[in-house]
């Protein structure tokens, strides 16, 4: 009786012949660019025959003949004839492709293969971490991060996919665009980083807070219109909770004034005033968890400085913090992600609105911006603060010019510049506030966007 085993590697030894002798087809014209995307040479039982697949995954790709002879040739010039087909040479090449009785099956024997390797990259996963156990090497939250990433690559395996040819620019702008995957329609979409920088008591984190609240209840951030409900995690490295209730309670309290009440399981936090320091693996392992537990589809974190303890801002620093952000990414399946950092103190009576430290974060987030004290006669009463962008955007959105304090809300987003006129000689803050010149409660009615 034949074993399980043994069974196992017949089924795939069939399989491997089967998408090789597939490619040997030239009707298998219509299905060799799926069939070869769908495979690595690395996942055959045998090397040779990951190397016979590259050589025939590249013969199509170049538009070559691809046939028992042609490939005969081939190996025969290159000297690994016998080494690759073995002791028959050219007679197992026409044994291949005369074995297919049809090319059309040829990307479930692909998906026999793909099954099994991604089977053996994960016995391997399990292999190494039982190895790093019984030697005891590092430490164990160090083995166990390095486990659930080997695991978390096998789940996430990618597969090469065949160059395509250029495409013509007239075909290519006659394409239509692809929607965004809005998070919050018109502002942050799947994948999107904003940072919002301030100098101390700027007003960022209110600003954050209240996109995140907005969002959770299903309301546009600084527009007067409704919008899917998504669920937020935020976590606070730099806030205490007694600090961050109040502000909170008072939002929620203003959702459900809207008829817009935050719903159970929709907005997950966890303040951590002491901060956080992403470059152990004990603070990585930890912030992985509370991302699976809440399945956001809006992140935010901050402030950077809280995310080390080591004190220091340079690029050396920079990197391990980006790559753990990255992780929450990847973890959450591609949530965008708020971001808040302080800005340098001002010199020479202005202020650098980038965030303090490495410049390689003036390239990492797609979107930043500073909130800045407007000028003007009776900024200052109104709160009035400029958006100033440090950073060019890398797709185009809609943000306000200008935010000034808001009655119901911490800020009332100004669309333009001198839509809310600042008070001066010419108009006091009681004319203005009588003709309904400054906003108060009111948001953006521009634009309804559905749900």
């Amino acid at each position: 009786m034949i074993g399980v085993d043994e069974q196992r590697e017949a089924e795939l030894r069939e399989a491997a012949d089967a998408v090789l002798g597939t490619l040997l087809h030239t009707e298998a014209k219509d299905l060799a660019p799926d069939l070869i995307s769908a495979l690595t040479p690395e996942q055959f039982p045998e090397p040779r025959q990951g190397e016979l697949w590259d050589l025939l995954s590249s013969m199509w790709a170049a538009a070559r003949p691809c046939d028992p002879i042609t490939v005969t040739r081939e190996l025969r010039e290159r000297g690994d004839l016998e080494r690759l087909a073995g002791p028959a040479g050219a007679a197992w090449l026409h044994q291949l492709h005369d074995a297919v009785p049809t090319v059309a099956h040829s990307l479930a024997y692909a998906e026999v293969l793909r099954e099994e390797a991604q089977w053996k990259a994960l016995a391997l996963a399990g292999a190494r971490t039982m190895t790093a156990v019984q030697r005891r090497e590092g430490s164990a939250l160090a083995a166990a991060e390095a486990s659930v990433e080997a695991f978390r690559s096998v789940r996430d395996q990618q597969h090469v996919r065949q160059d395509d040819l250029p495409v013509d620019l007239v075909d290519f702008l006659e394409e239509a665009d692809d929607e965004p995957d809005w998070v919050i329609p018109g502002v942050l979409a799947r994948w999107d980083r904003l940072m919002i920088t301030a100098g101390e008591g700027g007003g960022k984190s209110l600003m954050l807070r209240q996109i995140l609240m907005r969002a959770a209840a299903g309301l546009h951030p600084w527009k007067k219109a409704r919008i899917a409900p998504v669920r937020v995690l935020h976590i606070d490295a730099e806030n205490a909770a007694d600090q961050a209730r109040p502000w909170l309670r008072r939002m929620a309290k203003a959702a459900a004034d809207e008829g817009a009440p935050i719903d159970r399981d929709r907005f997950m936090l966890r303040m951590i005033p002491e901060g956080l320091d992403v470059t152990q693996a004990s603070d990585r392992a930890w912030l992985a968890r509370m991302v699976e537990h809440a399945r956001p589809d809006l992140i935010s974190i901050g402030s950077l400085y809280k995310l080390t303890t080591n004190g220091e801002s340079d690029e050396k620093a920079a990197r391990p913090i980006m790559a753990a952000l990255e992780m929450m990414r990847t973890v959450s399946g591609g949530a965008a992600m708020l971001l808040e950092a302080h800005a340098p103190h001002a010199t020479m009576g202005k202020r650098d609105l980038r965030p303090i430290g490495s410049s390689l974060w003036l390239r990492w987030p797609e979107y930043g911006f500073g909130l800045a004290p407007a000028k003007g006669e009776g900024a200052e009463e109104l709160r009035l603060m400029d958006w100033v962008p440090w950073r060019g955007p890398r797709s185009e959105r809609v943000w306000p010019e200008q935010f000034c304090q808001g009655a119901t809300w911490p800020w009332q987003a100004i669309q333009y510049r001198g839509n809310a006129p600042i008070p001066g000689p010419t108009l006091t803050v009681e004319e203005a506030e009588a003709a309904g010149l400054i906003p108060d409660q009111s948001f953006w009615d521009d634009q309804q966007i559905g749900t």
